[in-house]
């Protein structure tokens, strides 16, 4: 009876693994992790339990495909380019929240034009690219550039960080049309898991460090220490994380060139020049990380 609830909960670990490869593999897995373990024992050690976790994560990245480096690139591409699009509707949604909490129902007709238009097309084509619909996608994410234009000026105008997703995610998606047959598209879930992890690295409240109350600044450096250091275990085993999250940090960089360029030359920039330092970081890390992988091979 142990034994069988220990194989469930290597079964489970398993599963970080992409459903081919526990096909493949999941048997002969089990006997290797199963065999000669004592009959009391009803959890794996934790030691193997990491170790199956990154392994899993390793192989969702390529690294058992035959050109790993080809699978980072593509499905990396495929990653940031749902990561800006969710980003730029969080974002959006956020700014067409505000106007009703202020105005109530008053507001909505002016929030519907001017927001609506941005939202639905950047949800379509996220959506598209999770189910593996690359040219509709492609066909969303343009529309989502010249629909909302032409209905209102108003994010075009202000030069708004969810105007530019789709721009920033356009140029991603139709590269995207050129992968290559032997790469397969990210499977639906690791995409939403991925894209959802790099919207929590966006929502670590940065802001609060600054705060004169020590206890919610304590707070907020544990919680944005911990949320850095999840993304960063996560993405040490899977650098197609990092190449997710990089373009991300481009919307506020856009937004700040495009509305306050003097503040990107001064001493102390706001937000613009860190964010795209930051994401630079990401992709040179991902190709250090991957250079390294391969030279060990």
């Amino acid at each position: 009876m142990s034994n069988d609830i220990l194989e469930r909960r290597y079964r489970a670990l398993l599963r970080s693994y992409p459903a081919g490869y526990r096909r493949e593999r999941t048997d002969e897995l089990l006997e290797i992790l199963v065999s000669d373990v004592s009959a009391t024992r009803r959890w794996p050690e934790w030691r193997q339990a990491v170790a199956l976790v990154r392994g899993g994560l390793r192989v969702r990245a390529g690294s058992t495909a035959e050109r790993p480096t080809a699978v980072l690139f593509w499905q990396g591409m495929q990653l940031a380019a749902m990561a800006v699009l969710a980003l730029g509707a969080l974002i959006g949604l956020d700014d067409a929240v505000e106007p009703l909490e202020l105005g109530g129902l008053d507001s909505l007709p002016a929030v519907l034009v001017d927001h609506g238009p941005n939202l639905l097309l950047i949800l379509a084509a996220l959506a598209a690219l999770i189910l593996g619909r690359q040219g509709p996608a492609a066909g969303l994410v343009v529309a989502a550039i010249v629909v909302p234009t032409a209905v209102s000026v108003h994010l075009f105008a202000n030069s708004l960080p969810q105007w530019w997703a789709p721009v920033v995610a356009a140029s991603l998606v139709i590269a995207g049309l050129r992968r290559p047959a032997d790469v397969p598209p990210v499977e639906r879930g690791n995409a939403v898991v991925v894209t959802l992890g790099v919207l929590v690295l966006h929502l670590m409240p940065v802001g609060r460090l600054t705060m004169v109350d020590p206890v919610q600044r304590s707070l907020a450096a544990i919680a944005v220490v911990a949320v850095m250091a999840a993304f960063l275990w996560v993405a040490s085993a899977d650098q197609r994380m990092l190449l997710a999250a990089a373009p991300t940090f481009l919307l506020v960089t856009l937004h700040q060139v495009t509305t306050d360029p003097a503040s990107m030359m001064s001493f102390y920039p706001a937000e613009g020049l860190p964010s795209v330092i930051v994401g630079v970081a990401m992709v040179a890390a991902a190709t250090v990380a991957t250079w390294r992988r391969h030279a060990r091979a």
